[in-house]
């Protein structure tokens, strides 16, 4: 899967009158994706609808999300989410803005209008592949700070949480490659797997 790297705003597309701005979102979560939403939405007061959808990667697989917004049913939202499965996109989002024109465009109209919003949202975003991290705790003696910092590093880690007392214990973030390579080359660190991935 891959995921959104630099959110962005598209052009305005207009079609009969109706005015559609599509948004590329980056989140980790459900309630950080309806939050950049509601944002998204204080912005572009007056907007009649603000249609959106998201797939996130949860410990249960994906979680995937669409709301319409006051269209009609399956021509706003699911033409976005349609995209994000076609591009297999996770942590991420599209949501469009429609400015009502005065004009309706009938279901077909709808769907094309949304999903071209949300194409052309996409269409100017960096897309990289998604990383999964896992959670660990480390502990090792003193001498092998600099040699764990860089492997963190290196495979994309996180240090999260640093203690120093007889030996040095680390809470961190890592990819599964990483924690194979501490394994690998430094069998006395204690590494133990923390029940949680982002």
């Amino acid at each position: 899967m891959d995921v959104i790297d630099h959110p962005s705003q598209s052009e305005e597309l207009v079609v009969n009158k109706s005015k559609f701005i599509g948004y590329a979102i980056v989140a980790q979560s459900r309630s950080e994706f309806l939050t950049k939403v509601h944002n998204i939405h204080k912005n572009n007061s007056g907007c009649n609808h603000i249609a959106f959808a998201y797939q996130i990667k949860a410990q249960s697989g994906i979680d995937s999300y669409f709301n319409d917004a006051g269209e009609p049913s399956g021509t706003a939202g699911k033409p976005l989410l349609n995209i994000l499965e076609m591009k297999r996109i996770a942590n991420s989002g599209l949501a469009v803005v429609r400015f009502y024109g005065g004009v309706n465009l009938g279901t077909g109209g709808l769907a094309r209008a949304y999903s071209k919003a949300g194409m052309m949202a996409l269409s100017k975003t960096k897309i990289s592949p998604l990383i999964s991290l896992y959670y660990y705790n480390l502990t090792f003696k003193y001498n092998m700070l600099e040699i764990i910092t860089n492997v963190i590093l290196k495979n994309n880690g996180t240090i999260l949480d640093k203690n120093f007392g007889e030996n040095i214990a680390l809470r961190i973030k890592l990819t599964k490659e990483g924690a194979g390579e501490i394994i690998m080359h430094y069998p006395s660190i204690s590494m133990e797997p923390i029940e949680q991935t982002s």
